[in-house]
Order: structure tokens, then C-alpha cells, then sequence
């Protein structure tokens, strides 16, 4: 299945369909797209500073609010129960258990100076990676600690996260070029 986001709603394809194989009408405008690892939730930052959030199975639909800024920063973890997201200077993670997670107090994770620009969960582990425009990257293990275990500050805002296929790496891009592979202690 392939998930597309536009004005007005979030499409779902098959590939070898001509016709899209479900609709998710929104009327606003996504700018990033999640797809839960297990496949039974889609999440998108969208231009409202909002963060839409549908179950697949049933096509519930939940909307998070309260965010600084347009929300362009969503990770799931391995799980597929937390959603992390960014839209300010805190990372929020969201608790998708049970009934999801509108209504519910997300987990504020506070550390950056500026806004939150990108975030990753490790592929095989619990450790959340965050960076921000202020140059910080942070590695959190938000169900256990709401503090940082490990932190790398750069000159350059932080533009993207990605981990090694082991976990044991995180490779950092900054707005300035650098790039860089952090080691992970924690």
C-alpha cells in the first residue's frame, strides 16, 4: 500500500489498482506523512499546526493540537505506539495505546533551545533521536527518563536523523552540509 497526503485528503493506493483502495477526507493541507511500522495508524503534520491522526482499521479520526508551529516532524517507534512529533522547541510524544491518543497529555521531552527540525526512533530499540535549529542532537529513551542521555551540539541547525540499520549509529546532517555518524553510548 502507498499513502498519499494533498489538500483535502489522505489517499491510499495499491500499486497494481487503478483506483485508490481508501480515502481520508481532511480539509487542510499535510506536509509530512507517517505510516505506523504495524500499519494501523497514519499520522500528518499538517499546515493548521495540527497533527491528524487516523486509524486505519476503522478510519477514526483524531486531531492533536496546541503546537507552535507547523508540524513537519513525525517518527513511530518500532512498536507502533509512540509518535513522536515535533512543532516547537519541545519533542511531544504521543501514547497510541487503547482508544489513541486525543483527549490524552503527551510526554514533553524539553531540551532544545529551538524548534524541534527532525526526529527518528531507532529501527530496533527505544531510543528516540532529536534534533533542532539550535544545532543540538539529542538521543532520549522517553519511557524510562525525560532527559537526554546523550546530547552533540553542532555550529549548524540540525536537517536530518537517520540510523544505522543496527541502531548502533545516527548519521547527522546540519543545514550547513556536515554530515556525520554519532556513535551510540546509551
Amino acid at each position: 500500500m502507498l499513502a498519499a497526503a494533498a489538500y483535502g485528503a489522505l489517499t491510499l493506493w495499491n500499486p497494481i489498482r487503478p483506483e485508490p483502495v481508501d480515502l481520508y477526507p481532511w480539509k487542510g493541507s499535510s506536509l509530512a506523512l507517517a505510516w505506523s511500522p504495524d500499519a494501523t495508524y497514519l499520522a500528518t503534520g499538517d499546515q493548521d499546526s495540527t497533527v491528524h491522526f487516523w486509524i486505519t482499521r476503522t478510519g477514526d479520526d483524531l486531531q492533536m493540537w496546541g503546537y507552535a508551529r507547523k508540524v513537519r516532524e513525525l517518527s513511530w517507534d518500532r512498536g507502533s505506539r509512540f509518535l513522536a512529533t515535533g512543532g516547537g522547541h519541545d519533542v511531544v510524544v504521543w501514547d497510541c495505546a487503547g482508544k489513541g491518543p486525543e483527549g490524552t497529555t503527551p510526554l514533553m521531552l524539553r531540551g532544545h533551545k529551538a524548534f524541534v527540525s527532525a526526529l527518528a526512533y531507532q529501527p530496533n530499540g527505544d531510543l528516540l533521536a532529536s534534533g533542532g535549529d539550535d544545532g543540538l542532537v539529542a538521543l532520549w529513551r522517553p519511557t524510562r527518563q525525560a532527559r537526554p542521555l546523550q546530547r552533540l551540539e553542532r555550529a549548524a541547525g540540525i536537517a536530518a536523523l537517520a540510523w544505522s540499520p543496527d541502531g548502533r549509529a545516527l548519521a547527522v546532517g546540519t543545514e550547513s552540509g556536515e554530515v556525520m555518524l554519532m556513535p551510540v553510548v546509551a
